[in-house]
């Protein structure tokens, strides 16, 4: 008799047969794109190549939370290691919104997602509503840098009331992916603009 349960390999999609909640099968947990370059301006744990890239499209449009919920302790240890040295205090956590209408359609905002998951590893505060996307941008994916930064001009706002919870504070901006920085770049441009003192970006992964 079978006493294991069985998971599904939460990037591609095969059985695993296991005593403990597995999320990933062992071809795939050998085959992980470790990030070993050397990271000043964002920081992730991945390279944005398989099995990595389907779970991020996963994470994304199939609303599949348990993807959120296997990158978390890989995220959370780049931020213990690389990025709480650098810190005077804790960050707060701003995980990139969506704009309302997007957030509608898919139903959820998956930095949200994972920012919650990366919050209870690391027992810091998640702010949701202080950053808002106010402009419904293009999507990016074809699109080069320049191009890309005028796309996002002015896509972020603070929300004044709750401009007095970032003065003076380290914030944690969370996304999937760092392609070009000009999405979390434009949203660490707002934040300084309104007092937010040290600014650090934390993706699952980077587009080398």
């Amino acid at each position: 008799m079978n006493w294991f349960p069985n998971y599904t390999c939460m990037a591609c999609g095969d059985e695993i047969q296991t005593s403990t909640n597995v999320y990933l099968c062992p071809k795939c947990m050998s085959n992980l794109p470790i990030m070993f370059e050397t990271q000043t301006t964002h920081y992730s744990p991945f390279v944005y190549k398989e099995p990595i890239r389907n779970m991020i499209l996963s994470l994304k449009y199939n609303s599949n939370g348990y993807i959120a919920k296997a990158l978390a302790p890989y995220i959370a240890a780049v931020y213990l290691k690389q990025i709480k040295p650098k810190c005077d205090q804790p960050p707060l956590i701003i995980p990139v919104p969506l704009h309302r209408s997007r957030q509608r359609e898919r139903g959820y905002n998956q930095s949200e997602v994972l920012a919650k998951e990366v919050a209870d590893y690391l027992n810091l505060p998640v702010l949701t509503n202080v950053l808002i996307r106010n402009k419904k941008t293009i999507i990016q994916k074809h699109m080069d840098t320049a191009t890309r930064m005028k796309n996002m001009q002015g896509a972020f706002i603070i929300d004044q009331s709750e401009k007095s919870r970032i003065f003076n504070q380290n914030i944690l901006i969370l996304d999937d992916v760092y392609t070009t920085g000009t999405t979390t770049n434009e949203c660490a441009t707002v934040l300084r603009a309104n007092g937010a003192r040290n600014i650090f970006i934390l993706t699952i992964a980077s587009v080398l």
